[in-house]
Order: C-alpha cells, then sequence, then structure tokens
C-alpha cells in the first residue's frame, strides 16, 4: 500500500490544483477530484481482480499476455505494451523530476528564471532515484514506507494548516457568471485528465508481484485502501487551499502565467497560516513527498520490460537479475536513464504525452481482458462486485 501511495501522490496535487482551478472555478473544483477517485476506484477494481489472479512482476504486461492467450494475441499485446511503457515510463519519471525542480524554487528562488539549471536539478533527482532503488526488495521497501509515511504527512500538515484560518464561505464561492451546469459542462472533462494523473500509481504494487507475500490477498487490498486514502487526502486538500487562499489568486493569468501564490500553493497556505520558517519546512517535505512517487513509479516500470524479457519478447540482458540483491538491475538502469534527457522538457507537454499513451495502452485494454477471462469463465481469487 505504501508503494501504491507515494506513486500516486507525489508532487501532483500541489502543481496541478491551479490547472484544474483554470477549468473548474471555485468550489466545483472539489466536483474533478471526487470524480477522479470514482473513475480511480471502479479501475481499481480491475486491478484488483486482475492482480489477485495473475500475481507477478510485470503488471499489466501480464494480465494482458494470460487474458488474451500467452501463444497469440495476448504475446503480441503484451509485447507492445513492454514496448510503449518503455517509451512512456521515462515521461511520468520525468514529470515527477520537473515537479520537483520546479517546486523547488520556492527555497531557491534562481531555479524559477533558469530552465537549463532547473533541468539539471531535475537531471539530479533522477540519478538519487536510481542511486536508492539500486538494491533488494526488503531495503527498498523500507525506504518505500518511510516515504510513504513524510507524503501522508505533507498533505496532512497543509490540510491541519489550511483548518487554522479556514472560511467556509470563502471555501464554497464559485464564479458568478457562470452556473454549475455550465461550468461542468465547459471544464470537467479537461479538469478530469489532470485529477486522473494525479491518482495514477495505485496499481503501483501490482507490478511487483513476484516479491509480495499472499498476493492474491495483498494485492486487491492494496489497491483499494490506496486510492480512498488518497482521495480522501486529495478533496480535503482541494477545500482547504480553497478555504484560506482564493480561488482567483491561483488562476493563470491572460497572458497564461501563474501567480506567485499558484507556484508554490502548499507553501502559500502554511507561511499565510504558520509564518515563513514553517513554510519552508513544509517545503522540503513537498520535495521529499515529491522524490518519494518518482521512487515507487522507477520501482513499478523496471519490472515490466524485465518481465517481457524473460518471457523472451524484449532484449535478452533485461532478464537478468543482480548477483546479490536479486532486482532486475538491467531493466531498473534503462528506464532511469532514459527519463534523464526527458528532465529538459516543458512540465505540460509531458502530463500531456504520458496521459495519452497510458490510457491508450494500459488502462484501455485491462478492461476487455476482465471480460475476456468472465466468458472462459476463469474466476479470480479477488472478484469485483456488481
Amino acid at each position: 500500500m505504501a508503494v501504491n501511495v507515494i506513486t500516486m501522490i507525489g508532487i501532483g496535487p500541489l502543481i496541478t490544483i491551479p490547472l484544474v482551478l483554470a477549468d473548474l472555478h471555485g468550489s466545483v473544483a472539489l466536483a474533478a477530484w471526487i470524480a477522479g477517485a470514482v473513475v480511480a476506484l471502479c479501475d481499481g477494481l480491475v486491478w484488483a481482480e486482475l492482480g489477485s489472479l495473475y500475481p507477478g512482476s510485470g503488471g499489466t504486461y501480464v494480465f494482458l499476455r494470460e487474458a488474451f492467450g500467452g501463444e497469440r494475441w495476448g504475446r503480441m499485446i503484451a509485447f507492445l505494451f513492454a514496448w510503449q511503457i518503455v517509451l512512456s515510463a521515462p515521461l511520468v519519471l520525468a514529470s515527477g523530476y520537473i515537479g520537483f525542480a520546479h517546486y523547488a524554487g520556492y527555497l531557491w528562488p534562481a531555479l524559477a528564471n533558469g530552465a537549463v539549471v532547473q533541468g539539471l536539478v531535475a537531471a539530479g533527482v533522477g540519478v538519487l532515484t536510481l542511486v536508492l532503488l539500486y538494491r533488494p526488495i526488503r531495503t527498498v521497501g523500507t525506504i518505500g514506507v518511510a516515504l510513504a509515511g513524510v507524503a501522508v504527512a505533507t498533505l496532512a500538515a497543509v490540510i491541519a494548516a489550511a483548518a487554522g484560518r479556514f472560511s467556509p464561505g470563502q471555501a464554497l464561492s464559485s464564479d458568478p457568471h457562470l452556473g454549475l451546469a455550465a461550468t461542468l459542462g465547459a471544464g470537467l472533462g479537461s479538469a478530469l485528465v489532470i485529477t486522473l494523473y494525479d491518482y495514477y500509481g495505485y496499481g503501483a504494487a501490482c507490478t511487483i508481484g513476484d516479491e509480495v507475500r499472499a498476493p492474491a490477498r495483498v494485492l486487491p487490498r492494496s489497491v483499494m485502501l490506496s486510492v480512498l486514502i488518497v482521495g480522501v487526502l486529495y478533496v480535503a486538500l482541494q477545500l482547504g487551499v480553497l478555504g484560506v487562499v482564493p480561488w482567483q489568486q491561483l488562476v493563470p493569468r491572460a497572458d497564461g502565467t501563474l501567480p506567485e501564490a499558484a507556484n508554490y500553493v502548499a507553501s502559500v497556505v502554511v507561511e499565510a497560516v504558520w509564518g515563513s520558517w514553517p513554510a519552508r519546512i513544509v517545503t522540503l517535505a513537498v520535495l521529499v513527498t515529491a522524490f518519494a512517487s518518482t521512487f515507487g513509479n522507477l520501482l513499478a516500470y523496471s519490472r515490466i520490460p524485465y518481465a517481457a524479457a524473460v518471457d523472451g519478447v524484449f532484449f535478452r540482458p533485461f532478464a537478468r537479475l543482480h548477483a546479490t540483491g536479486k532486482f532486475p538491475s538491467v531493466a531498473l538502469a534503462a528506464i532511469g536513464l532514459l527519463a534523464l534527457p526527458a528532465c529538459f522538457l516543458s512540465l505540460g507537454d509531458v502530463i500531456t504525452a504520458l496521459t495519452t499513451g497510458l490510457l491508450i495502452v494500459q488502462r484501455v485494454p485491462q478492461i476487455p481482458a476482465v471480460a475476456a477471462l468472465r466468458a472462459r469463465r476463469v474466476r479470480a481469487p479477488d472478484r469485483m462486485t456488481l
């Protein structure tokens, strides 16, 4: 569950709140976070059922291979998925690295105006992530649990700070020029794309099923509990931010630039309530949280080309395990290093590219995979209700 939580939270909600508010003004933005949680729970049921039936390294790779036949269509679809992950996983990682470097501008203002320096800092975080993951899963698990604790505590601290100066009237205000139906009709779709990016990661544990005890029981629980926990935190965070900072101060200006408060939402909220030094401490915790997400993502994604290589449909060196740590060393290093060049791209372009790719190649095929298994009367240990 810790692996899922750190992969989901990261820095995403703290840098995308202004983007959601740009599509859904004021309290209407809560609809995007709630709808995102509902969609994530529905998709999480798919992950839970398939994860309980086919626990192993690779997650979706294994699901697609087994559901559609390991020798023909399933093998081809899984092969295509493995290649797509090698292209999209570095973008997922880079989004976290870029977000880290962007938010570090609160402590180091020179970063805000230096694209090259920002890219170098992002790449440095990528190298550190790879170094910490290059070790046995038992040690990685210990680090993951610690990072999950920091991630949850960070959001809880921002929510607690917001409660100290919370204005219910301000939090529940919306754009007086637009009705609720018009606002949702115009902006819910694009806002939902952003919140789904923030929820992404609840299936991370399913990619390391070979390294989990009692996976048929543990994986489904980890998926559903992580979505519920993070969903509550996200809604509370959005509501708390709106109760302290007027939503008009967080939306992009007419020229597309963001106000200062929108760049560092969590730090601005804490500074307004508790002062400068607590805000700096929370900023450091935000950066640790951002790092935690990249840690979980790289851990999960490295197992996919490894599983494909073990099956003989990817480069053979990717199947190599570390001599003593018994983790997929080549796959881990390759995915980690491929993310570094993407650290010099814009965050918006990276998010758009990776969200589209992951939806088409990972999320959409998994759903008919469940239908295919039902048609063959294959019963999973964890079967979704209704």
